[in-house]
C-alpha cells in the first residue's frame, strides 16, 4: 500500500502544505504593485466651509492641471466636524505631492434602495454641483514644505 505523504492528518504533508502555501502567497505578492509606488508628498490641510460654518463629511479631491493619463494616487481628504481635513495620496494623511491642482468636493451619502434602483450606492448630496474638475473655480498650487490651505467657501 502506498501511503499519501500529504494528507492533512500527517505532519509531513502539513508542512508540505504550508510551504506550498507560502510559496504561492510570496508569488502572489512578488506580483502585485510592480512598479507602483507612493509619490514624495508633502503635508497639506485645509479647511471646508460653507455661509462660514464648517461642513463635515466632505470627500475633497485634488485633479492635477494638466495630466492626460490618470494618475495612480489621487490625493484625497474627508472633512471632520470642524471643516477641516488632512490630504492622503497613497498612505493615510501624508499629503500631496507638490503640483498645481483643481479641487473638486462631493458629500458622499448612501442612495436608499428605492431610488438607486434597489442596490444601495453611493450619491453625492451636492449633485454633482462641486465635482466635476473641468467646472472647478478652486485651482491651488501644492509647494515644498508644509501646506495650510485657504479655507474652501461653498455656496
Amino acid at each position: 500500500m502506498v501511503q499519501n505523504n500529504r494528507s492533512a492528518n500527517n505532519p509531513i504533508g502539513r508542512r508540505q502544505n504550508f510551504a506550498l502555501l507560502l510559496l504561492l502567497l510570496a508569488m502572489v505578492l512578488g506580483g502585485c504593485g510592480k512598479g507602483i509606488s507612493v509619490p514624495s508628498t508633502v503635508p497639506v490641510s485645509g479647511v471646508v466651509t460653507y455661509k462660514g460654518k464648517p461642513l463635515q463629511g466632505i470627500r475633497v479631491t485634488l485633479h492635477a492641471e494638466g495630466e492626460t493619463a490618470k494618475p495612480q494616487f489621487i490625493p484625497t481628504g474627508q472633512t471632520g466636524p470642524d471643516g477641516k481635513f488632512k490630504l492622503s495620496t497613497g498612505a493615510p494623511g501624508n499629503g500631496a505631492p507638490p503640483g498645481s491642482y483643481l479641487v473638486t468636493f462631493e458629500k458622499p451619502e448612501i442612495g436608499s434602495p428605492a431610488s438607486t434602483g434597489f442596490v444601495e450606492t453611493e450619491i453625492d448630496a451636492f449633485g454633482g454641483k462641486f465635482s466635476d474638475p473641468a467646472q472647478s473655480k478652486w485651482t491651488i498650487t501644492i509647494e515644498r514644505g508644509e501646506n495650510s490651505l485657504q479655507p474652501f467657501e461653498l455656496n
